[in-house]
Order: structure tokens, then sequence, then C-alpha cells
């Protein structure tokens, strides 16, 4: 059976050994944490030595839970490459398996030397480097990105792919089907309707995502689609359920086994 995480998004705000904590008693492996938040999306920084972040890596041993993609490595204008490569050493004490970029950088020059050089940093750490697609992004369709990660040589790139945004590109899973199963290395899971403007997919995808089976995308498919050995993340951040007083816990497991309920023999 293929682990699960608990992705950060689905529990924003939540202070870092507590992360840890919700995804072990929901029943998941690991969890993929931010390493920094921002005004839209709440987190406890994790930096070397501070007091949270020596809980988490506590808590960590404790549960067993490992971290599988660390976020937060985001390529946007004003980005600290500096602090970025703070994180991966730090990523790589914790073990993690991989750090998550997207490439927001207004400048095309600049932000392909920055991602080339965030891939050195990842390797010479022993981490792999995913590349996460959105039509967000400079990077906004799964063609773009499997374009992108070619151009930068390929080696110690692979890709993220999130079904909310592989859909809202215009992709299916059938596109999956026949990609090596080493460049995909990365999964997000969640729900959502099958058509949405501009905005509203912005909003839905940092604020409002659906319970996998509850919504139009095509989940069954998309897990299917990926290969045996990727692990995937849910990433539901589930506001409504917030409102009804439904606890961090709750939501977690929720989640867990909606997306159990949906895959297929051969990978459940």
């Amino acid at each position: 059976m293929t682990g699960l995480s608990l992705d950060q998004l689905t529990v924003c705000g939540v202070r870092p050994a507590e992360l840890v904590e919700i995804a072990a008693r929901a029943g998941y492996e690991a969890i993929s944490p931010f390493l920094n938040g921002n005004d839209l999306l709440p987190a406890v920084p994790l930096r070397a030595g501070d007091p949270d972040t020596v809980e988490m890596a506590q808590r960590m041993k404790d549960t067993g839970v490992f971290i599988n993609n660390a976020d937060g490595f985001a390529l946007v204008d004003d980005v600290s490459m500096e602090e970025l490569r703070s994180g991966i050493a730090l990523m790589a004490e914790m073990q993690a398996r991989a750090i998550v970029t997207l490439q927001f950088d207004s400048d095309a020059s600049r932000g392909f030397d920055r991602f080339c050089q965030l891939r050195d940093w990842a390797a010479d750490a022993g981490l792999l480097l995913l590349l996460e697609f959105t039509p967000l992004s400079q990077v906004a369709s799964l063609t773009d990105a499997l374009e992108y990660r070619l151009r930068a040589g390929g080696t110690g790139i692979a890709l993220l792919v999130d079904l909310f945004h592989l859909h809202q590109s215009g992709g299916t899973p059938v596109d999956l089907v026949g990609i090596d199963p080493a460049i995909i290395a990365g999964a997000q899971l969640c729900d959502g309707p099958a058509t949405m403007d501009a905005a509203k997919y912005y909003h839905r995808a940092l604020f409002d995502r659906m319970i996998p089976g509850e919504g139009e995308l095509p989940v069954r498919e998309f897990l299917a689609a990926l290969p045996l050995a990727t692990m995937y993340g849910l990433e539901v951040p589930l506001p409504g359920h917030v409102a009804r007083g439904i606890g961090h816990v709750e939501r977690a497991a929720l989640l867990r086994d909606a997306a159990r309920r949906l895959e297929p023999e051969g990978r459940a």
C-alpha cells in the first residue's frame, strides 16, 4: 500500500510539531510541511535550532512520521536564495525525501538560473528537486514542466503533479501514462468542480478544495495513472468543516479514508 502524506495546506496554521501529531493520529505515514509561511498561508518558519523545529524533529522521531516533500521553496521575484539554501540543508538534516519548487519569477532568465541553482544545492544535499506546475505560475502545464526539466538537464529533477492544477491546465490523467515513472515523483490529491474561472481557481487552490470523490475531477483515473511508487499528499483545505468545528485530526482522517476508498486495486 502506497503511503499517504498530510500536506500542510490541509491544516494551515498549525505549529510544526502539531502537524506531525495530527498526521500520526490520523494514520498518515508522512507530512509535507511549509518551510515558511506568508500573509495568505500562515505557518511557523522552520529554522535550524529554533524550538518549534527542534520539537517537530523530536515528534517525528517519536511517531515515525517523516517528511515526504518539503514545500515553500517557490521562486518569486524577491526570494532570498540564501534562505532557501539554508532550508535545503535543514531538510536534508531532517531526512526529507525532496523539496518542492514553483516558478513565479517574472524574469524568465533569472528564474531559470535560480531553478538550476536550487537543483544543484538540493543534489549536493542528497535531495530531489520536484517542480510543480500550475496555470498560476510561469510553468503552467505538464508539457511546460517536462520541457523545463529537460532544459535544465533533467538530472536531479522530477515533477510533482497536483490533480487540481493538472485539470485546470487542460491536462488529464491519460497524459501521465507513458511518462517515465521516475519523472513523476510527487503528487497531490483533492477534488473540485469541473470548470472554474481564473479568480475562482486561485481562491479554491489556496483556500477551498473538496474531499476526493465529492467533486467532478477524475480522482480514480488520476490515482490509477500515478506510478505505484509515488506517495501522494492530501492537500485539501476545508473551510466549511472548520466553521462547523470539525477538528484537524477528524478532517485529516476523513480525507485519508476518502482517498483510500478511491484507490484502484494494486495501489490500495
